[in-house]
C-alpha cells in the first residue's frame, strides 16, 4: 500500500513539474496512466485525487476550478491540479 501511494505521488508530482507554474492538469491524466483497458482509469480517480489531497496538505500542490484555488475535499465537478512555488 505504501509503495502505492510513494508512486501516486511521484507520477503526480512528475506531471505538475512538467507542467510547471503557470499550467495545470487534471487528476484523470494520472488514472488513465496507471489504467491498462479502456474504463479502468475511472476506478482510479479516488486513490488520485486522496493522494493530491496529501500533496495539497502538504502545500505541494493546489487544487482548482474555473482557475481559482478550491478545496479538494468539498469541491463538486472537474478540478484541476497545480503545482505550487514552495
Amino acid at each position: 500500500m505504501a509503495d502505492n501511494i510513494a508512486h501516486l505521488n511521484e507520477l503526480i508530482m512528475s506531471m505538475a513539474k512538467k507542467r510547471g507554474l503557470d499550467k495545470t492538469f487534471c487528476p484523470s491524466e494520472i488514472a488513465r496512466q496507471l489504467s491498462s483497458k479502456e474504463d479502468e482509469w475511472r476506478s482510479l480517480m479516488e486513490p488520485v485525487r486522496l493522494a493530491a489531497t496529501k500533496l495539497i496538505d502538504k502545500g505541494q500542490l493546489v487544487c482548482k476550478q474555473n482557475g481559482e484555488i478550491v478545496d479538494i475535499r468539498t469541491v463538486k465537478g472537474p478540478i484541476r491540479l497545480q503545482i505550487t512555488s514552495n
